[in-house]
């Protein structure tokens, strides 16, 4: 059987070079979408790599026609997919408050939601594949795309991180968190635990019998390392978005408002407030855990990002959410709040609202630097959004709250909220729990028997290092020689993942 594939291929760019290996080891017919800038085109117009049957670069048709609005199409829209457009819209980074170059009007945004979907319905309809193959939707375009496709019932192939512990050995770490994958066609689909019995072998394991828990810090700080950290390159981008034409103010919608004077305004001030935030930090905040203190630890997350956004459209505004807990503690707890470390790449969060943190009675705001093991060993319940941290904490036999779905897998020690009422009684609850082994065995069977390790970020990261200038700026073109040198580069783990998902493709037809 001959397959019909269409990849989403992202400015990452390693589903391009999935889409090779998949090319090279099953008979498909292979077609994509392009979300990419203007400048890479040219490569991917000409290129003999992949043979592509037919490509669209999504932004060559999105406001490109002079727009009468069609709402009642629209509304067809949200009533045949079941999609909630303003829902997934109005969180979207270049939509809201996080976009600083340039406010979108109702009817802008209404015209682009239009031309998305006019444009992802006849590329469905032409090409009617038998797969999508995509990374997790991070933006209203891409996440409305991928909703179409599910309501369409075209089986979808994500790529999506599993949530395993790092197992200690000899007081030795073996950092494999950020390299196990599993291929989904829904993102957390938090499942009941598996009830199946472990065999032998797994449960006399001595990573399993001993329990230990991620060095999340260090594992962080790692791959924090691997990402925009060279000075040399962060200036040659500086160079080369100052003294080159930028087409992408008028042909993407992503970068309306971005002239230069405004571009370099704006990272002058950043690296100030930045600079102001970390002073501010450093004065007030404390990285000392008070031993005789009953406390809840919620872990900010980091902004702007998909985990919120997509992931949590309810809970954006994080203040909110604090104050929301610190109203529902326990007489007696103290709720520790400490933001995201990767929010050094965002220029840390506002002085004013940090303040506003520190003004509520029962809370104490943490420095993100804080080791999160010693908060989740000392703490009495962890509480969180939509973060991997719930899960951790079970293996510290530390019992949590979650707002979303979160992980593979639900264990009975996280209590998923269903409204923002229950929380003084399920916090009550949920501090009486204890943490089962035999759940924490079960999990990690099953996560395990699901996933694979595949360097998928570091992969992706030395994409964007040789072919972004270090990952600083994205409108380059795109030489054949770095790409082919890169597919050579990560030819074997290439290979590997392509078969998995070869693999999964065959067994679901």
């Amino acid at each position: 059987m001959k397959y019909k594939l269409l990849f989403w291929i992202d400015p990452g760019y390693v589903h391009y070079a999935l889409a090779k290996f998949i090319q090279n080891n099953l008979d498909c017919d292979l077609f994509a979408i392009f979300e990419i800038t203007d400048k890479p085109k040219h490569f991917f117009q000409n290129q003999k790599l992949v043979k592509f049957e037919k490509i669209w670069f999504l932004y060559d048709y999105i406001l490109k026609r002079k727009h009468n609005l069609n709402l009642d199409y629209l509304k067809s829209v949200e009533q045949k997919y079941n999609i909630p457009l303003w829902l997934i819209a109005s969180n979207d980074r270049m939509f809201n408050h996080f976009n600083q170059y340039y406010k979108f009007s109702t009817n802008e945004i209404l015209a682009i939601l239009e031309d998305e979907i006019k444009i992802f319905e006849i590329i469905l309809d032409e090409v009617k594949p038998d797969f999508v193959i995509m990374a997790e939707s991070y933006q209203q375009h891409s996440h409305i795309f991928y909703e179409m496709c599910r309501i369409r019932k075209i089986k979808i192939l994500i790529l999506s991180p599993a949530i395993l512990p790092v197992l200690k050995t000899d007081n030795v770490h073996i950092n494999f968190y950020h390299d196990f994958w599993y291929l989904t066609d829904e993102p957390d689909k938090f499942l009941p635990l598996p009830d199946a019995s472990i065999p032998t072998h797994d449960t006399n394991d001595d990573n399993n019998k001993n329990f230990q828990t991620p060095d999340i810090l260090s594992s962080k700080k790692q791959v924090d390392a691997r990402f925009q950290d060279s000075l040399s390159k962060y200036t040659k981008a500086i160079f080369k978005y100052l003294f080159t034409t930028d087409t992408n103010v008028q042909s993407h919608f992503t970068y309306f408002g971005r002239t230069k004077i405004k571009v370099i305004f704006k990272m002058l001030l950043y690296e100030l407030r930045k600079k102001q935030r970390e002073n501010f930090m450093k004065r007030n905040l404390t990285q000392n855990i008070e031993n005789d203190s009953h406390f809840i630890y919620f872990p900010l997350h980091q902004e702007q990002e998909r985990v919120l956004l997509i992931g949590a459209p309810f809970y954006v505004n994080q203040f909110e959410v604090i104050q929301n807990i610190a109203k529902s503690l326990p007489i007696g707890y103290k709720l520790y709040v400490k933001d995201h470390p990767a929010m050094n790449h965002r220029g840390w969060r506002s002085v004013s609202e940090m303040k506003k943190i520190m003004k509520l009675h029962n809370v104490k705001l943490i420095h993100p630097f804080t080791d999160p093991d010693k908060l989740i060993e000392q703490s009495d319940l962890v509480i969180s959004i939509k973060g991997s941290t719930v899960i951790h904490a079970a293996f510290h036999r530390k019992p949590s709250i979650t707002f979303e779905k979160i992980g593979l897998c639900h264990l009975p020690s996280i209590h998923k909220l269903e409204s923002i009422s229950e929380l003084p009684q399920a916090i009550k609850t949920s501090l009486r729990k204890n943490v089962n082994l035999d759940d924490l065995q079960k999990y990690l069977y099953y996560v395990r028997s699901q996933s694979f390790e595949f360097r998928y970020q570091t992969i992706r990261d030395g994409f964007e290092d040789m072919l972004k200038i270090g990952g600083y700026y994205a409108n380059i073109e795109i030489e054949s020689e770095k790409i082919c040198s890169l597919l050579e580069k990560y030819k074997s783990e290439l290979i590997f993942i392509a078969s998995k998902y070869i693999e999964r493709i065959r067994n679901q037809i």
